[in-house]
């Protein structure tokens, strides 16, 4: 009975509804995501053709990088707050911002609108390798979002916190695991996904190109988010880590 009046209570239903709406679309990105990969988008709804389908392929290409970065901004906050109850809003920032990249990345993968054309087909059974490697690109970008601190990646930090009636706590800066060998683990493991596909369409091709230079580009910006946050420490943490690529000679960061 106590644990139904708990529940009752305004900021944990609220919580539980965002949570619960994060997630699911969270989940509903992913598996969309993953099947358009191994498929080259040859499933995708999207039915334009011609100029328009290249003029709405383009406008999915950039609406994730653009407010990805856009929506961490000061002016991009304040935009998450009016999708929150405005008592709410602040806490329940890293869930709205999760759920809106969970909705770009699915609208990127469900309405991008198929060219048919072919880079190659790799036929069974080895086409089971490359959804072998695939399967071990998504293992190493789940790895490297825990160990970047999964209650932000995933959303889960803004409503559980809510319903915990508490602000929320961000992670440390991550210098352990993946990332004491490179910065950015988490964009190489998303180019690794992907790549390994057995189904190579002209539109894969297209969007992996992209998105391989942005998960090379947009870090820099999280880098200086992480200067202004961790000043000197941050510093020295990337005078010892490269950005992308691991040293052969490992240096030891402190944490």
């Amino acid at each position: 009975l106590k644990f139904m009046k708990d529940l009752l209570k305004g900021h944990k239903i609220v919580a539980l509804v965002y949570g619960f709406a994060c997630h699911g679309i969270f989940l509903l990105a992913g598996t969309v995501m993953y099947f358009s990969i191994l498929t080259g988008f040859k499933y995708s709804i999207g039915s334009l053709e011609g100029i328009y389908a290249i003029i709405m392929n383009f406008l999915l290409l950039i609406q994730f990088p653009f407010f990805h970065s856009f929506l961490l901004s000061g002016a991009g906050m304040r935009v998450l707050d009016k999708f929150g109850p405005r008592e709410y809003a602040r806490s329940l920032r890293t869930t709205i911002y999760a759920t809106f990249a969970s909705l770009q990345l699915l609208g990127l993968f469900c309405f991008w609108s198929y060219s048919g054309i072919i880079m190659w087909e790799i036929p069974y059974p080895y086409s089971l390798i490359m959804i072998f490697l695939n399967l071990c690109s998504w293992l190493l970008l789940t790895t490297s979002s825990i160990q970047a601190g999964y209650q932000v990646q995933t959303g889960s930090l803004g409503w559980t916190s809510l319903y915990k009636n508490k602000r929320p706590e961000f992670p440390d800066m991550p210098v352990k695991g993946l990332f004491s060998i490179v910065r950015q683990p988490i964009y190489i493991s998303f180019i690794f996904v992907l790549w390994s596909t057995p189904n190579m369409s002209a539109d894969l091709f297209t969007v992996s190109i992209f998105y391989t230079g942005y998960c090379f580009l947009g870090p820099f910006l999280k880098e200086r988010r992480f200067h202004k946050i961790y000043g000197k420490r941050f510093l020295i943490y990337k005078s010892r880590v490269p950005y992308f690529f691991p040293a052969i000679v490992k240096k030891r960061v402190n944490n």
